[in-house]
């Protein structure tokens, strides 16, 4: 009887043993609270930090919200599923502009000569939101759930 309750321990702590192993090994270890996105020539650059509900989107390179040089957001009217951002670089008159849909801009530390941060997709004639405008050359999408960019003119770094 004794050994067949050991053979059944034994079991038992392997098949947890094995279970550990698999989240650990196919797990998703994307980083959604800190993240960089890059043009596709690797020149330009924007860091994500999320806290809680609060967002920050920075230009340039960095581990933690500087001083200066960001802008500062309310995501909680954000669904999970819906969180998405669009980017586009070097277009028209600015470095880059950038869409958070149903965020709320809380502080903006930013040269608004030079970047430019939208609170909603464009609309169509409908009036129904879209991301039509960042789906073109030097401008993407990305789906922040997955962590998955829709356009291959820019890169996610996380």
């Amino acid at each position: 009887m004794k050994l067949i309750l050991k053979i059944f321990l034994v079991a038992i702590v392997l098949f947890i043993v094995a279970i550990i192993a698999f989240i650990i090994a196919f797990g998703d270890h994307t980083n959604r609270t800190n993240f960089r996105i890059y043009s596709a020539d690797k020149k330009q650059c924007v860091t994500v930090i999320t806290r809680g509900e609060i967002r920050y989107i920075i230009n340039g390179e960095y581990n933690s919200v500087p001083r200066t040089n960001y802008i500062k957001i309310d995501k909680s009217g954000i669904p999970l599923i819906g969180d998405e951002m669009g980017i586009c670089w070097k277009n028209d008159k600015y470095e880059w502009e950038i869409v958070n849909h149903q965020s709320k801009v809380l502080e903006n530390k930013l040269d608004t000569l030079k970047y430019k941060f939208n609170t909603s997709w464009e609309k169509d004639n409908y009036g129904i939101p879209n991301s039509k405008k960042y789906i073109k050359p030097n401008c993407g999408t990305i789906g922040l759930l997955n962590m998955k960019t829709y356009d291959k003119t820019i890169i996610l770094e996380n």
